[in-house]
C-alpha cells in the first residue's frame, strides 16, 4: 500500500511523528496500526471507509486497525500523528484484542465529550515535549500516548465480532491485490474492464465493490495514485511537467490539471516555484 512503512513501529509499540504538510495528500490505504490525527493549525479532511470528516485546529480523529482512509491537506497544517501498534498494545492490554475503537469528533455524544477534552489536553502536551526536548521527554511522550489509548479504550471502543473479523479478512485481501496490482501498472493504460477480468469478476460487481469499500470510484482512485506520484516527482525532480505526467499513465492534460488543483490547491508550475 502507498503509505509511509512503519517499521519501527512493532520494535517501539508507539510511534509519534510531527507533520507540516503543506498540500500534501494520502490516497486510499490501510494498515495494522490504531491511528491518531490531532490538528495543530490549518484544516484538514479524513476520510474513513468512505465518509468525510472535515477537521480543524484541535481536533483530533481515530483511524483504527485495518479500516480504510486517506488524508487531504490543501492548505499548509501542522498535525501530530501517533500509530499504536495494536499487538503491542495488547501485551499491555489483552482485551484491547475484543475491541474496535472510534472516535470522531462530529459523533461524539454528551457522555463522552468530557473524555474526548481530556484526550484533547494530553495531546497539548506534545508539542513542548517535542520542542524543548527535556531530561527524560521519550518517556514521558510514551507515558502520554499510553494514557490516550487507554483512555480510547475505556470511553471510545466498542466489542468486534468473530463474524466482522472474517468478513473484513476476505475483503482486505481481496483489496490488497488490486490496489497493488493498480500501483503496479498506474504508468499504463488501464481500464476497467481489464482489472475486473484480471481478478474473474464482473465489471459491474467490480465497480460496485470497488466504490463501496475505497470510497471512490476505479477510475478516480487510479487517477490519485497518478497524482501522488506526479506530486512526488514535481517536488524530486526538475523534469519537464508534461513527461512526468504522461511517465505516470495520465494523457488527458487538461483532467490532470483540474484534479490537481481539486487535490493539492495549486497548480503544478506552481508548487515547483513555491518548493524552490
Amino acid at each position: 500500500m502507498i503509505y509511509e512503512p512503519l517499521f519501527e513501529l512493532e520494535k517501539n509499540g508507539i510511534n509519534i511523528k510531527y507533520h507540516t504538510n503543506q498540500g500534501e495528500y494520502t490516497p486510499a490505504h490501510w494498515h495494522g496500526a490504531i491511528e491518531l490525527m490531532y490538528i495543530l493549525n490549518g484544516v484538514g479532511t479524513i476520510l474513513i471507509e468512505g465518509k468525510e470528516y472535515k477537521m480543524i485546529a484541535g481536533e483530533f480523529i481515530v483511524v483504527d486497525s485495518n479500516q480504510i482512509h486517506e488524508a487531504r491537506c490543501a492548505r499548509a497544517s501542522m498535525m501530530i500523528v501517533i500509530h499504536f501498534s495494536r499487538s503491542a498494545m495488547i501485551q499491555i492490554e489483552p482485551n484491547l484484542e475484543k475491541y474496535r475503537i472510534s472516535c470522531r469528533r462530529s459523533e461524539l455524544l454528551k457522555t463522552n465529550l468530557e473524555d474526548y477534552f481530556q484526550i484533547c489536553d494530553l495531546l497539548k502536551k506534545l508539542p513542548p515535549l517535542y520542542v524543548n526536548q527535556p531530561l527524560g521527554y521519550r518517556l514521558e511522550r510514551q507515558a502520554i500516548a499510553l494514557q490516550i489509548m487507554a483512555k480510547l479504550l475505556f470511553a471510545f471502543s466498542y466489542p468486534k465480532t468473530a463474524i466482522t473479523l472474517r468478513e473484513d479478512d476476505a475483503r482486505l485481501e481481496r483489496l490488497s491485490e488490486i490496489t497493488d496490482y493498480i500501483e503496479e501498472h498506474h504508468t499504463e493504460r488501464l481500464s476497467l474492464e481489464e482489472v475486473s477480468g484480471r481478478f474473474y469478476l464482473s465489471r459491474e460487481y467490480f465497480s460496485r465493490f470497488f466504490k463501496e469499500n475505497m470510497g471512490v470510484t476505479f477510475s478516480k482512485y487510479l487517477n490519485q495514485i497518478r497524482l501522488m506520484h506526479i506530486y512526488h516527482d514535481l517536488c524530486s525532480t526538475k523534469e519537464n511537467i508534461l513527461d512526468i505526467t504522461e511517465k505516470h499513465g495520465f494523457t488527458n492534460y487538461k483532467l490532470f490539471n483540474k484534479m490537481f488543483q481539486e487535490t493539492y490547491g495549486c497548480k503544478p508550475r506552481e508548487l515547483r516555484a513555491r518548493r524552490k
